[in-house]
């Protein structure tokens, strides 16, 4: 019986692993990335940019009101990139409107580019993440704003 077990998560370790592989097979550092950009406002939001290669190459650029500041690096996992590849690829983004803004002058600018294959799209909205935007925003803040695994 306990072999059963081993065999039934080792199966879906390889079957999770080989998705993520076929997910990301074609994706390289000069044909995908997606960067995510915080602007100012009159108050102490925080102001940065973190960019996600398609090798998994992390930078990010704390400027105002933030714990790192000056410029960061790491690695995300295959399986996050993947994440970001199936969410613009899936909710095709790079169909989208790209201009979410509103004429609030005190709150901060956000922007995501994302190029993926030679198709560049940026995005930008200032009040609330647009719905089909908010995935992609929540792991880009996550891997680049929040990654405590970055370093100078």
């Amino acid at each position: 019986m306990h072999y059963l077990i081993i065999i039934a998560a080792l199966c879906g370790i390889v079957t999770s692993c080989s998705i993520t592989d076929s997910c990301i097979k074609d994706i390289t550092a000069d044909n995908f990335s997606v960067s995510i950009s915080k602007g100012m406002c009159f108050g102490k939001c925080p102001v940065y940019t973190g960019t996600v290669k398609g090798n998994g190459q992390v930078v990010y650029e704390g400027r105002t009101n933030v714990d790192l500041k000056g410029t960061w690096f790491g690695t995300i996992s295959k399986d996050d990139l993947c994440s970001l590849v199936t969410i613009i690829r899936e909710k095709k983004l790079l169909t989208l409107d790209t201009t979410f803004l509103d004429n609030v002058p005190d709150a901060p600018v956000t922007t995501i580019t994302i190029t993926d294959m030679g198709r560049t799209k940026t995005f930008s909205w200032n009040i609330g993440t647009p719905e089909q935007l908010r995935d992609l925003a929540r792991i880009m803040v996550n891997v680049t704003h929040e990654n405590t695994a970055l370093s100078q």
